[in-house]
């Protein structure tokens, strides 16, 4: 098995005190990714010689390809040399070989700009690029007359978090304005705060007088904490408050306005076992979600 010279967390501290106008993205538990099919990830909106980035890496889970791209989040009006990399755990150099540059065009739109080659899964793991389930993406604009310090982010997939069981009691569901949408508390999970089960006593477009709709709505951050896209694999459920042959599905996605199930139910199932006594239970279970933090 391959070995770091150094641990990583002081490999980090170098590599941002040693490449000035460099962001780094490091990927940790990287073969939950195949685990749970996650086909990309991007980092969070860094500053780059006072310019807006972001790394983009795109995982071809059946063939185990890597790409990286680095993506412009705001009009860049000058070509700029650029380099995107993945940085060695064995050695101080990254492939592409450090002086290896492409040049960014200028662009008003979002664009992203890559390395030529995609890189395996076996050359990462066998060339030190991939050590401990662990590895590091980075993005350089070298040649700038400011120079900044580097920064560093890191993201993870964690398997059941903190508080990852949450169920919403509806006590009185009569009472409940069949043609609106319901929220439940706010509730932490990860890094996002303000996560709530949505409910459609009717059901949601489409679905209106058919089906009882459910959504997992993330609509903020735990302070200070990174604003990035995140990932979720839940399960939403509808207690059976009898035998407790609940009613399940299952879903996996980035978080969005409506990540859910419009047909969740039928209406004309929504009677007891599931409401009893008016009374429903709505419950979620985060199976794994990301989670991203400066380091």
């Amino acid at each position: 098995m391959l070995r770091r010279p150094i641990p990583i967390e002081k490999m980090v501290q170098e590599f941002k005190k040693n490449h000035p106008n460099s962001h780094l993205l490091k990927i940790d538990n990287f073969s939950l990714l195949t685990k749970y099919e996650v086909d990309r990830i991007k980092s969070s909106v860094f500053d780059l010689c006072g310019r807006k980035w972001k790394i983009i890496v795109k995982y071809e889970v059946d063939k185990e390809h890597v790409f990286i791209f680095l993506e412009n989040q705001e009009p860049v009006d000058v070509n700029l040399e650029f380099q995107v990399y993945v940085v060695s755990q064995l050695k101080a150099e990254w492939y592409p070989k450090n002086d290896v540059k492409r040049v960014f065009s200028a662009t008003s739109n979002p664009r992203g700009r890559r390395i030529t080659n995609s890189m395996s899964l076996d050359d990462l793991k066998s060339q030190g690029f991939l050590i401990e389930d662990c590895i590091m993406f980075g993005a350089t604009l070298p040649g700038q007359g400011t120079k900044r310090p580097g920064t560093a982010e890191c993201f993870s997939l964690i398997e059941k978090p903190l508080n990852n069981k949450v169920t919403w009691m509806m006590t009185k569901f009569s009472s409940f304005d069949p043609e609106k949408a319901h929220l439940s508390n706010a509730f932490v999970v990860g890094n996002r705060k303000c996560r709530r089960i949505e409910v459609h006593p009717r059901g949601y477009k489409n679905e209106k007088g058919e089906s009882f709709s459910v959504f997992l709505v993330g609509e903020g951050f735990i302070n200070n904490e990174l604003k990035t896209e995140t990932f979720v694999r839940f399960k939403m459920r509808v207690l059976d408050q009898v035998n407790r042959n609940h009613i399940e599905e299952t879903g996996w996605d980035w978080i969005g306005p409506d990540n859910g199930f419009p047909n969740f139910m039928p209406l004309s199932k929504l009677d007891e076992p599931y409401l009893v006594k008016d009374k429903l239970y709505v419950g979620v279970e985060f199976e794994v979600i990301s989670v991203t933090k400066y380091v």
